[in-house]
């Protein structure tokens, strides 16, 4: 993930000072978002190693699918409130008036990838707790480079940092369907 992070930000530094300082600003907004998602996530880890250890093998999938479902719906209304507030946020971060339309700009395309996003970090959780970590890690990895950083290299030229962030929303709605697929077909819950 961190090397990702860099090769992001090798793509977006040519951009200039207005799109590094709008991407940081923007990250730092999106980060109050999934701050849920990850509360979520570790429930789910607890509620369903805890109930495959009781040997209540469908009472896990049971539970990750719920805490599935919790996470995508909070971190779908943190992102649509975020939509409304990140003005005031960037307000907060800064001054400058180019670097706050363009960080609202960017964060609201990927805002709209919230509630899978969610799905994706809580779902990537019940696995870790039904002992299912390698094929969700290699989803992850994948993802992240293949999609957000194979599509960043193609839009980041055309559009600028948008570009950047129409990358990740998709890469976080690809991510969020994977970890569901893998979450609904993996044999580890024992179902």
């Amino acid at each position: 993930m961190n090397g990702a992070m860099v090769a992001s930000t090798t793509i977006i530094a040519p951009l200039g000072a207005v799109s590094i300082a709008a991407n940081s600003f923007a990250v730092t907004a999106e980060s109050l978002c999934y701050m849920p998602g990850y509360g979520v996530s570790a429930a789910a880890t607890t509620l369903v190693g805890r109930s495959i250890g009781a040997g209540e093998h469908t009472l896990a999938k049971r539970y990750g699918g719920i805490c599935t479902a919790m996470g995508g719906f909070l971190m779908g209304c943190t992102g649509l409130l975020m939509i409304f507030l990140c003005p005031l946020v960037f307000r907060m971060l800064t001054p400058v008036e180019e670097v706050r339309q363009l960080a609202v700009q960017v964060l609201r395309m990927e805002l709209l990838a919230e509630p899978l996003f969610g799905v994706s970090i809580v779902a990537a959780g019940a696995l870790r707790g039904a002992g299912d970590t390698l094929v969700p890690s290699l989803m992850n990895l994948g993802s992240i480079w293949i999609v957000r950083i194979g599509l960043a290299l193609l839009l980041v030229p055309v559009l600028g940092l948008p570009g950047a962030w129409i990358a990740m929303a998709v890469e976080l709605c690809v991510r969020g369907l994977l970890m569901l697929y893998r979450h609904r077909t993996t044999k580890y819950y024992g179902v």
